[in-house]
């Protein structure tokens, strides 16, 4: 059946509803509840064209308006209109088409639309008749729209936080990762397989080796520091951060994530550290530790054991004049072990440093 008689309120498809008790508009009702869809139809010859109801319900248009060939235009953004100026020339010469531009609606909204336009040829040669489809497609430009927008966002935050993203495979192997080569100098046969490894300060190589490979087999979020060694030989502290992306039946697709630079925290962390283990070494005394020591009844090797030193400095430090001779972060450790035992160490004005229970 001819499109335009899908069109036309005034026919009735006699034939059709004696086959099978419906017609072909009921089809058109069909498609056009289903989806944001209308077509039309017109003879070239004239101005007029007609539309289904879904055509008018897409252009949000009363259904008794008169449509012209002309009235999409009419429409159409400002901004749209000389990138399709040539849609109804083209259309008259009987080259079909397809396009997607923005309309303005009589209510002010603006809408996405799809339209597709095929040209039927008359017994002169001539075009004759043009048919047409448009069908609202606003919702994929949002969702376009939305992507490219997360798209810009993530885009913006790894440049301000100078982060390096990577990607490998499902089973935690490199194939590349191109901006860990700009940052390492290593090649891409360098980073494959576990290659990337190499980059990672020697001490720091084992434990980040372990902490991958635990989040690979038990696919949890990865999440360790390590000093990197750079291109220009210099190593700095990084954080590296991942997680496992999974398609619909759990499996793994890949896994996705950072490095940070964090060299600037771990110089506050040592920074404190130091300072924290310089105010130990200043406050704590030979006397207060062999006092405190007698006060819980640890031993030295048990001190020693909890504040990782030999027991051999324990001795020392409890035998010596004065501990400003040791390390601080060995006074630290010692002290901390002490007031988590219980004590509580005194510096009281115009009085001996001392200890009593917390």
């Amino acid at each position: 059946m001819p499109a335009r008689s899908l069109m036309r309120p005034s026919w009735a498809a006699t034939t059709d509803k004696a086959k099978g008790g419906f017609s072909s508009r009921h089809f058109l009702r069909l498609v056009e509840s289903s989806i944001d869809i209308g077509f039309w139809s017109g003879d070239l010859d004239g101005e007029l064209i007609e539309g289904s109801i879904g055509l008018y319900r897409v252009f949000g248009l009363d259904p008794s308006i008169a449509l012209t060939f002309g009235f999409a235009k009419e429409m159409m953004h400002p901004e749209d209109r000389a990138r399709h100026a040539d849609l109804l020339p083209l259309l008259r010469t009987g080259q079909p088409m397809q396009r997607e531009f923005r309309i303005i609606r009589p209510d002010q909204t603006q809408r996405w639309v799809l339209h597709r336009v095929e040209v039927l040829i008359g017994p002169d040669g001539r075009p004759k008749l043009a048919i047409g489809m448009v069908k609202d497609v606003t919702p994929r430009y949002e969702v376009e729209m939305s992507v490219e927008q997360g798209n810009d966002r993530f885009k913006a935050l790894i440049e301000a936080t100078a982060a390096v993203v990577w990607t490998v495979s499902p089973d935690g192997r490199v194939q590349d990762m191109p901006q860990w080569r700009m940052l390492t100098g290593q090649s891409q046969a360098e980073v494959q397989g576990d290659g990337w490894l190499e980059a990672i300060h020697p001490d720091d190589r084992d434990l980040t080796a372990s902490a991958w490979q635990f989040s690979v087999s038990h696919r949890e979020p990865y999440n360790t520091d390590y000093r990197l060694q750079l291109a220009d030989g210099s190593y700095r502290w990084y954080n590296a951060r991942g997680v496992p992306i999974l398609n619909r039946d759990g499996s793994v697709r890949e896994w996705i994530g950072i490095c940070l630079d964090i060299s600037d925290r771990h110089r506050v962390s040592s920074s404190s550290a130091k300072a924290a283990g310089a105010t130990a070494a200043q406050d704590i005394t030979v006397e207060q530790i062999r006092g405190a020591r007698g006060m819980t009844g640890l031993s030295a090797e048990e001190l020693g054991r909890r504040a990782g030193v030999s027991v051999s400095t324990v001795r020392r430090l409890e035998s010596e004049a004065t501990t400003t001779q040791a390390r601080p972060d060995t006074i630290l450790a010692v002290r901390q072990v002490l007031e988590a035992a219980g004590i509580e160490f005194t510096f009281e004005a115009n009085a001996k440093p001392g200890v009593r229970p917390a």
